[in-house]
């Protein structure tokens, strides 16, 4: 969450999923063309020859798990900022009573943020560097002047970002477990306003672009299991057609680009860049412009 000036996003940001029945994917994936989108703005943004730099998972240094908590807070808050490329700015970071979420930063011109977080997770360091990771994620936007008006559109954008650039593990490793004693019933609770599975699928996309393995930065709880239904989701999306139709659409829009084009449009399946090639009924290899990577296509 995010305040700028005065003005206070309410909307917050500690999730739950019910754990007595089974997710269904509708449920588990319900933000994904929204990532999509959002990755290949942070593409345009950075530019895809700096994304490499983003390759390696923010893992918590161990000091960190040691001593007391505003020593261990503010390192976690550096060693965040540094992984995001922004060394030269200083996070000071409050715990409060009764916030209304687990974090909140107050975004303004300069070098210098202020990010409260709910007294209820300051003993546990993974709850801490979890909600730190979206806070920092909100000033690496600002910085790089990129957002969405609409206020959860903009926080989706936010957690595609943390997770993207690398602190995925951070966020899964701080979901947990909490037992209604009421009715019996166990819930997941994550920080974030996508899905913790979300959360897995965008991290097994950057491990394809990136030509790397996250796994072994989900350590706890069950991070490692929405990191693999997130991967299993993604590499399902890599065997659907670039071209979406059914067999008469398809024909119709064949004779249609060659009657005009003799091309066909598609959506990178990185990015969602729109790209085009040409109607000629073999296999081709595409290059994309934004994200840098070759794309195999049937046209």
């Amino acid at each position: 969450m995010s305040k700028k000036g005065s003005t206070i996003a309410v909307d917050p940001y500690l999730s739950r999923a019910q754990n007595k029945l089974k997710v269904k994917d509708k449920d588990k994936f319900k933000n994904i063309q929204a990532i999509n989108a959002n990755i290949g703005s942070l593409y345009r943004t950075i530019g895809a020859p700096l994304v490499p730099n983003f390759k390696n998972d923010l893992v918590i240094d161990n000091s960190c798990y040691h001593g007391d908590t505003a020593t261990s807070t503010r390192n976690i808050a550096k060693q965040i900022a540094n992984f995001l490329g922004l060394p030269q700015i200083r996070v000071m970071v409050t715990f409060a009573q009764n916030l209304g979420a687990p974090g909140r930063v107050q975004l303004s011109p300069g070098d210098t943020f202020f990010i409260e977080i709910d007294q209820k997770y300051m003993y546990s360091i993974n709850l801490v560097a979890g909600i730190l990771a979206h806070e920092i994620a909100h000033i690496y936007l600002f910085k790089h002047n990129l957002r969405r008006e609409n206020t959860f559109e903009n926080e989706v954008l936010t957690d595609t970002t943390a997770a993207f650039l690398g602190c995925a593990g951070l966020v899964l490793n701080s979901s947990y477990e909490e037992t209604s004693y009421s009715n019996d019933q166990t819930d997941v609770r994550w920080f974030g306003y996508i899905t913790q599975y979300e959360f897995g699928y965008i991290s097994a996309k950057r491990d394809f672009l990136l030509k790397q393995d996250s796994s072994a930065a989900m350590m706890y709880g069950r991070s490692r299991e929405f990191f693999d239904d997130g991967k299993s989701h993604f590499l399902k999306s890599l065997g659907r057609p670039y071209v979406k139709r059914s067999a008469l659409g398809n024909l119709a829009y064949r004779l249609k680009s060659r009657l005009r084009t003799g091309s066909m449009v598609f959506s990178c399946l990185c990015c969602e860049q729109q790209l085009r090639i040409p109607e000629s009924g073999k296999t081709l290899s595409v290059h994309c412009p934004t994200c840098g990577n070759n794309l195999i296509c049937y046209s």
